[in-house]
């Protein structure tokens, strides 16, 4: 591609929109030099780098990236041999390092991570020893720390100590009664590296000093007393000490980093790239883009294509257009009025098709195809050259003739206002030669035209198609769509007539338009009349299917509402039925009660007869006993007992019983034993009335979620918290569908207090 085409299509002007959206300084120079995949591998790699960071960023958000600062002239200064870094530059090492690590965890902790997102993971090194020995060398204000060294240690003490003893004798020195005469102000001062004191210009009648400064009324001077200068001496003397062994430590921590120059070179080229495809993600998120499919063949199916330059500019007025070329399709003619949208459908064509040959996402919706074109190659614009003294005819030729030379087959050639600035009959001849020959050449060709013998060629050609940009007939208004299989006209006249050009002017230019250019229009516009009646009787079609389908579905309620009627009438035949089969048991039952009375009357006289004959031995028995009733021969235990009555109150199992003291006989303890047949349920018990599944997938919160509520429901629990918090939804959502409609489930609802909480009351 040349940069002319480039430039032609707006590809440089969206790269620049892309450098809006990178993090880094440094990431800009990559996205400048961006240019259009020869590879279809290359294009996919580059696209699922792409889909591999929208994926983190659509579950955790934007990558923190713009705290990074840009190490890249420390890294060539850290390359030279003697070169000493300074202490803002560690600084500038410290927070890289820092933020890298920063990155590299919030990368760890996404929910989704892709292969090149773990491959990042790793690629990104801290260099944790290199941070701490920073931190601990030089301060965030970017001084050397006192402990960086011992020897440093003990030299800034001395210096603490020297200046305290210097400032205290100054201190006293002013406070002597001679010299307050010719004290100009109380306070110590440091000028060239020395203590002083402002005094009046007498001041050598009082005492001697030295004069390092004067104010500029030379009133004041600032004078270092005889006393001090042996203290100001070792004073500078250890400052040379500090610096000396301030370099020092600085030679040192560079040499350190020098170590690690090549790790962290890889830092730099990993947070790079990660910016890199983070700003291509984001502008796919700001501008609606999906992932096109790019292939060998030369299939293009484009839905709801939109220019990015446009949605800038008119937001969501932006009308988009749907771009097909088929297989067999060769050549694409686009015609219609002025201001109609055929050079932006031109450009929105070239500039998709080079994205996606990028590797970038495109505004559009559902999934498009492009093919993988060798080249692409716009002619957009007057080209006249008037220091070659060329006119735009010309020049527009002399850049198609070079083009056609250069081509060698599988390009995409845009050409707008083909044949223009010349006669239209020559220029239409020329026009369709031309054509011919790119596609001849094995060239995907589309144009855009005002000529109306290339509007028939692309009838006539069938691998041409004529695409026409929408016009409304009465209000003579561009509608930006692209209306396939049939061709646009100027409406020229048309337009004059509705802004009210006098009546003659327009009687003239029909007069001028000349017998077959009216007949072209004409045979044109009873296409378009055509077409429009077949789309009408498409959408009448349309509508008597829908029709019969409605009426087919009247017919299946019909149906299912007669079957119901026939189930109600078998429902009330089957009730009478068993009304009937009850009056019938209960004949039956009076008919047998008589002879049940008598069974029972001689099991009660034999009872009485057994009771008499066994001795009364009452025991001394108390709530909690063990006890055996000898009538029946079973075991139990009470649980509560009537001394008024001398009764007592027997569980046997699941039985609860009234029994005469008489018939009971204290026994031991039963050992404890398991019956046969009971089934028991070892369950861990719940801790809490409530689980917590946020940041579990779905199917392992489920899996949870069912554990739980068996081991509450075993536990007898009634009611139970399921904390899923909200975020996307889809967790609560999933959720809350699991559990609809279970049989154990007595109530699901949503806590008042927390919405990211849900409450299930267990039956």
């Amino acid at each position: 591609m040349t940069n002319k085409t480039l430039q032609y299509l707006d590809y440089l002007k969206l790269l620049d929109i892309l450098k809006s959206f990178t993090l880094t300084p440094f990431t800009e120079e990559s996205i400048t030099g961006l240019r259009p995949l020869r590879t279809l591998e290359a294009v996919k790699e580059r696209q699922d780098r792409i889909e591999a960071v929208l994926d983190v960023v659509r579950w955790e958000g934007r990558f923190p990236l713009s705290r990074i600062p840009d190490i890249r002239s420390i890294l060539k200064r850290v390359a030279i041999k003697n070169a000493v870094l300074e202490e803002k530059e560690f600084l500038s090492l410290g927070s890289f390092l820092k933020a890298s690590e920063d990155i590299a965890d919030f990368l760890k902790k996404a929910y989704s991570k892709k292969p090149f997102i773990e491959e990042v993971i790793q690629r990104i090194n801290p260099l944790v020893p290199v941070c701490r020995r920073i931190a601990r060398t030089i301060n965030p204000e970017g001084f050397i720390e006192d402990t960086a060294s011992y020897d440093l240690s003990g030299i800034r003490a001395d210096l603490f100590a020297l200046r305290d003893r210097t400032r205290k004798r100054l201190e006293r020195l002013m406070e002597k009664e001679a010299v307050r005469p010719i004290l100009q102000d109380a306070y110590i001062s440091l000028r060239n590296g020395r203590y002083v004191i402002p005094l009046k210009p007498n001041f050598n009648e009082v005492f001697q000093g030295i004069v390092h400064d004067y104010s500029h009324s030379l009133k004041t001077s600032f004078v270092e007393p005889i006393e001090t200068v042996e203290l100001n001496n070792s004073i500078n003397i250890l400052e040379k000490e500090e610096k000396e062994e301030e370099k020092r430590i600085l030679e040192d921590l560079t040499g350190f980093v020098r170590g690690s120059a090549a790790e962290l070179e890889m830092d730099l080229r990993a947070i790079e790239e990660l910016d890199f495809f983070h700003a291509l993600a984001v502008f796919g998120l700001e501008f609606d883009c999906v992932r096109p499919g790019v292939r060998d063949d030369g299939f293009i199916n484009i839905r709801g294509a939109r220019n990015p330059f446009i949605a800038l500019t008119k937001k969501d007025g932006t009308i988009p257009i749907d771009i097909l070329m088929d297989r067999e399709k060769k050549a694409m003619i686009i015609s219609g009025p002025n201001a109609g949208g055929k050079t932006a459908a031109l450009k929105t064509i070239g500039l998709l098709c080079l994205m996606a040959q990028s590797g970038f996402y495109i505004p559009a919706v559902g999934s498009p195809e492009i093919p993988m074109f060798a080249n692409v190659f716009a002619i957009i614009g007057d080209e006249q050259d008037i220091a070659m003294e060329l006119s735009s005819f010309t020049a527009h030729m002399n850049i198609i003739k070079d083009l056609y030379g250069s081509v060698r087959g599988d390009e995409l050639i845009l050409i707008d206002e083909i044949g223009g600035n010349t006669e239209p009959q020559e220029a239409s001849a020329l026009s369709m030669g031309i054509i011919d020959a790119f596609v001849e050449k094995g060239c995907k060709v589309v144009v855009t035209t005002h000529l109306n013998l290339l509007k028939a060629y692309g009838y006539a050609k069938p691998f041409a198609i004529n695409v026409a940009t929408a016009f409304d007939s009465e209000t003579m208004n561009p509608l930006y769509r692209l209306v396939y299989g049939t061709a646009g006209y100027s409406n020229a006249i048309n337009v004059a007539k509705n802004i009210r050009v006098p009546k003659e002017i327009i009687d003239r230019s029909y007069e001028y338009l000349g017998k077959q250019e009216y007949m072209l229009n004409d045979l044109i516009s009873t296409l378009e009349l055509g077409k429009r009646r077949v789309e009408d009787e498409q959408q009448e079609l349309k509508r008597l299917r829908e029709e019969l389908q409605g009426r087919l579905l009247l017919v299946r309620e019909k149906r299912d509402e007669y079957f119901k009627k026939v189930e109600e009438k078998c429902d009330a035949k089957l009730v009478e039925l068993e009304r009937e089969l009850d009056e019938v048991r209960k004949e039956l039952a009076k008919k047998e009660r008589s002879s049940v009375m008598k069974g029972k009357e001689k099991v009660k006289g034999l009872r009485q007869r057994f009771i008499k004959s066994t001795p009364k031995i009452e025991e001394n028995i108390s709530v909690g006993d063990y006890v055996k009733i000898r009538t029946l021969g079973t075991t139990g235990h009470v649980v509560a007992t009537d001394k008024e009555a001398r009764t007592f109150e027997v569980v046997m199992g699941n039985v609860r019983t009234k029994v005469d003291a008489a018939l009971l006989q204290r026994i031991p303890k039963p050992k404890e034993s398991r019956p046969a047949g009971t089934i028991h349920v070892n369950a861990e018990r719940v801790p809490a009335a409530e689980i917590n599944v946020i940041g579990l997938r779905v199917e392992e919160a489920l899996t949870e979620v069912d554990r739980f509520l068996d081991r509450a429901i075993v536990q007898g629990i009634p009611q139970v918290k399921i904390v899923h918090g909200i975020g996307t939804g889809r967790l609560m959502g999933a959720v809350r569908d699991h559990l609809s409609g279970a049989g154990y489930i007595k109530g699901l609802r949503r806590d008042e207090t927390n919405s990211g909480v849900t409450i299930i009351d267990l039956s």
